[in-house]
């Protein structure tokens, strides 16, 4: 069963609302800074849960946009949002290790969702979905959890809404970490990531072909810089609960 389908709504509801300034402050500027200029760009979105990136990838440019999710219930949620403002969005449910290859697109995103790998060889199956879903030329960008932050960066990171209730310091290949956990409506929510180090991810894209892997901390945007002050988001800038991907094939 996917993991996001029991929890579907309620994933939705936190992110609309109790997350908002880091979801636009920091996730969508980080991510669509280096995604750069979408005006007709086609996008495969993996794991595209309720289509919030999806839709924005469609409002800023890009021609056509194809969001995969292996849970039925967030892409019901996707194509509700659909069929209240149509923006040409195609959504398709999919485990992304079997989607295999549906067409040859521009830009491949991933937020949040390659870092549900629970082994190297899954990780190089989802590179390979990729790699084989991209133009030559073609980027494959990701937000992913840095699920290897130490304990002791736990509680500055409360303040933006992170909450890690495990502290873990001997990180090994394939652990499931919990990294995510908020509460809806009095209910308490545990999301696991998977931990699989950076050499891990290198070897995972290099092996299937892609001639670079960078590595990109967050930003924050100057709006919320303006909004909190620079003080507010410096304990994000030192312990990173996100890191972005950024491959070229």
């Amino acid at each position: 069963m996917a993991v996001y389908d029991p929890i579907a709504t309620q994933y939705k509801q936190f992110r609309e609302h109790q997350i908002y300034d880091i979801y636009f402050y920091v996730e969508t500027y980080t991510y669509f800074s280096q995604l750069g200029d979408l005006y007709g760009k086609s996008i495969l979105d993996l794991g595209c849960g309720e289509g919030i990136h999806s839709r924005n990838f469609k409002k800023n440019g890009a021609v056509r946009v194809v969001g995969v999710d292996i849970s039925p219930k967030m892409i019901e949620l996707a194509r509700v949002e659909e069929a209240k403002e149509p923006l040409g969005i195609e959504y398709i449910v999919s485990d992304m290790c079997e989607l295999g290859k549906i067409d040859t697109f521009d830009l491949v995103g991933a937020a949040f969702s390659i870092n549900h790998a629970q082994s190297p060889e899954q990780l190089r199956q989802m590179a390979q979905i990729i790699y084989d879903n991209l133009k030559l030329g073609g980027r494959f960008v990701a937000l992913n959890n840095n699920v290897a932050l130490p304990p002791e960066s736990y509680n500055r990171l409360e303040k933006y809404g992170y909450y890690r209730n495990k502290d873990l310091s001997d990180f090994q290949e394939g652990m499931a970490v919990p990294s995510l956990a908020f509460e809806v409506n009095g209910e308490q929510i545990v999301i696991d990531d998977y931990y699989l180090s950076q050499e891990t991810y290198e070897w995972a894209f290099k092996e299937v072909g892609f001639k670079t892997v960078n590595w990109y901390k967050p930003m924050i945007a100057p709006e919320g810089i303006e909004k909190w002050g620079q003080e507010y988001w410096q304990d994000l800038l030192d312990h990173p609960p996100m890191r972005l991907i950024e491959c070229q094939k």
